[in-house]
């Protein structure tokens, strides 16, 4: 029938022909492509807190009232949860059947919005982890030579923010490595008790200063007036500077500074370190929008890079540690030097068997049938 229906239109096969030849390699030079194929991760994650409360305690105030809220999304096939001192971690699992998951972690998202409202107060938001399938295009270390932890992760979000507005296709940058920061009250015992001020007087003064809510609005003639609090500490100096009254002397105020040292400090233990080549870092992890182009990517990527390593301060580097794209770039180049190895072999014995007008006719099937399929493969995004 094929047969029949080529000799019959012999010209219109010719441009279906000639067409396969010269947008079948061009669709292969800019068809999407990655080191590993696109997965689709049916589990999430979501994650919430309070502080020294017992596993049993968060197992029935958090992690069940999270499960049960969970429960009303249909698409849930299973529900699965870890409850600990402290934390609970709730694992969900999508039916097979569905394929498009960002409605349903937008629907598992709001739920949790609406759950927190029946959460013990003092429990952290529930936080939803949907993105378990992210594959890095790339991962970058911000090391240096004398800048602290701070100093490097405050650098690595400047470059993610410019990363967004300058790198097209991103789908999203993460930073690791960053140590949590911690400021330290030492104070003497002895001194305290000479002067009849005690630790939770402290606590409670600094707590009393440091307000860092919302004062809420009100509403005066028809205008909205929003109440910020004042007294939260911007700087070291502002908490050396809280003042403690002293029981044993009506009236008499004295400072913080006079009976305390402070210092600025990352928390004991440490979190989870980064390091490149020994020496401590952060990562700076990127991924790409699906379907996107990985060379177009990887030069914008790399443009932006080479322009930033000469913007940062004296004694910070920046280096890949993966790189996906020339990955990709290898496996594309190994793939078309098999390619014409093949279409040479195949049409030497064609010829050689065929004879030399047959053997080409017959030969050209190899490269016809692979730019065909590398056009049917984009119009149903393969």
């Amino acid at each position: 029938m094929l047969t029949r229906f080529a000799l019959n239109n012999p010209m219109l096969v010719l441009a279906l022909v000639l067409l396969a030849l010269v947008f079948g390699p061009l669709s292969f030079l800019s068809h999407p492509s990655r080191e590993d194929p696109k997965i689709t991760i049916r589990s999430a994650s979501v994650a919430a807190s309070y502080a020294g409360m017992s596993a049993a305690r968060v197992e029935q105030l958090i992690t069940i009232p999270i499960e049960e809220k969970i429960r009303e999304i249909p698409e849930v096939d299973e529900i699965t949860s870890i409850s600990s001192t402290g934390r609970t971690l709730v694992n969900v699992t999508v039916a097979d059947e569905y394929a498009n998951m960002e409605p349903i972690w937008s629907d598992l998202r709001d739920k949790m919005e609406e759950v927190q409202r029946n959460l013990p107060s003092g429990t952290s938001k529930p936080l939803v982890d949907s993105d378990k399938g992210d594959v890095a295009m790339a991962t970058i270390a911000l090391t240096s030579d004398g800048f602290t932890n701070q100093e490097m992760y405050t650098a690595a979000k400047n470059l993610r923010r410019a990363l967004y507005a300058a790198v097209p296709g991103i789908r999203r940058v993460s930073l690791i490595g960053k140590l949590n920061e911690q400021v330290f009250v030492e104070f003497d015992d002895v001194r305290l008790t000479q002067l009849g001020i005690s630790a939770q007087q402290i606590i409670s003064a600094v707590q009393g200063q440091n307000i860092i809510q919302s004062g809420g609005r009100v509403e005066v003639d028809g205008q909205t007036l929003t109440i910020e609090p004042t007294g939260d500490f911007a700087t070291i100096e502002e908490l050396l500077s809280v003042p403690l009254s002293i029981p044993q002397s009506a009236g008499r105020v004295i400072y913080l500074r006079d009976i305390a040292k402070i210092n600025l400090g990352y928390e004991d233990p440490p979190g989870p370190h980064a390091f490149y080549n020994g020496n401590p870092a952060i990562v700076i992890s990127v991924s790409m929008i699906d379907g996107f182009d990985a060379n177009a990517f990887a030069k914008g990527l790399t443009a932006y890079i080479d322009a930033a390593r000469d913007e940062l301060p004296i004694g910070m580097f920046l280096d890949y540690i993966t790189y996906q794209p020339e990955e990709i770039t290898n496996a594309i180049f190994s793939v078309l030097n098999n390619l014409w190895q093949t279409i040479v072999i195949v049409l030497l014995v064609v010829v050689a068997f065929l004879g030399l007008r047959t053997g080409l006719i017959v030969g050209a099937m190899v490269p016809l049938v692979m730019v065909v399929t590398i056009l049917l493969m984009r119009m149903v995004g393969i």
